[in-house]
């Protein structure tokens, strides 16, 4: 009897420890299970965090200018934002969006990009354009819609215009007209120039010749002024050296003569 007791104070020992075990291992599993799900979602959380930091969405409208030529039947206007901080190298294409539009009438667009692709250091610049199935570009920006990226960037909707490139073509070809009557006009006022010049240069030539004429002219005459004046002068000498002489001989023939009649 007595060892009936034991064994069953025994097994009700036993089954109380395991009882006491299993308890633990289940208060451990439900910690360890709490502790995953506060980790999952803190990494989660986190995620999004960082998912909301780094992405960042570009608003605006685009607007068609008014003109003759329609849009394409199911046009898509493709938007892109570019780096274009560089004047001397193309720009570089940081992300892209297509908007589908009918008709001219102004449409909302938005285009998302993430902050590690851009450097809020850059300029950077939205750019709209539509092409046909070939390629061929039919509308497009003209001006540059300049915008400010990155995480702290604080960017308020944007209005962009297109034009199409038929109109653009226009203006370019009368600019080009412009520029080709302004070089002719250029070149005429430099031929009158030319001219102008050359004939003064004759005039200076020709009048340069006139006084070297004229010097050798008046050169000539006082050289012969010159002789004319010498030879009087020597006539004159001559003259008057002989008229001395004459008077000389005359006064010595005197003295003679009174020499003669005093030793008489």
């Amino acid at each position: 009897m007595k060892r009936q007791l034991f064994i069953a104070a025994a097994l009700t020992g036993t089954l109380a420890l395991a009882g006491c075990d299993q308890a633990d291992d289940s208060e451990q599993n439900a910690a360890d299970t709490a502790t995953q799900t506060e980790q999952t979602t803190g990494s989660e959380q986190a995620s999004q965090n960082d998912e909301q930091q780094a992405s960042r969405t570009l608003e605006g409208v685009l607007e068609f200018v008014a003109t003759d030529t329609p849009l394409p039947d199911d046009a898509q206007v493709t938007v892109s934002l570019l780096d274009v901080a560089r004047a001397d190298a193309p720009a570089t294409t940081i992300s892209e969006t297509t908007v589908d539009v009918t008709g001219n009438d102004p449409v909302e667009f938005g285009l998302d990009y993430t902050t590690d692709q851009v450097d809020p250091g850059h300029a950077h610049a939205v750019r709209a354009e539509i092409r046909d199935d070939e390629g061929n570009l039919l509308w497009t920006t003209t001006q540059r819609h300049q915008v400010e990226v990155g995480p702290d960037a604080e960017q308020a909707p944007i209005t962009v215009s297109l034009e199409p490139v038929a109109s653009q073509g226009s203006i370019a070809g009368q600019a080009l007209e412009d520029t080709e009557n302004a070089v002719d006009q250029a070149g005429d006022a430099v031929a009158d120039t030319t001219g102008d010049a050359m004939d003064a240069a004759g005039d200076a030539a020709d009048a340069t010749q006139d006084a070297a004429g004229d010097a050798v002219d008046a050169t000539q005459d006082a050289a012969g002024d010159a002789a004319e004046a010498t030879e009087e002068t020597a006539e004159d000498a001559a003259a008057a050296t002989e008229e001395a002489a004459e008077e000389a001989h005359e006064e010595v023939e005197e003295m003679m003569e009174d020499d003669t009649q005093s030793t008489q």
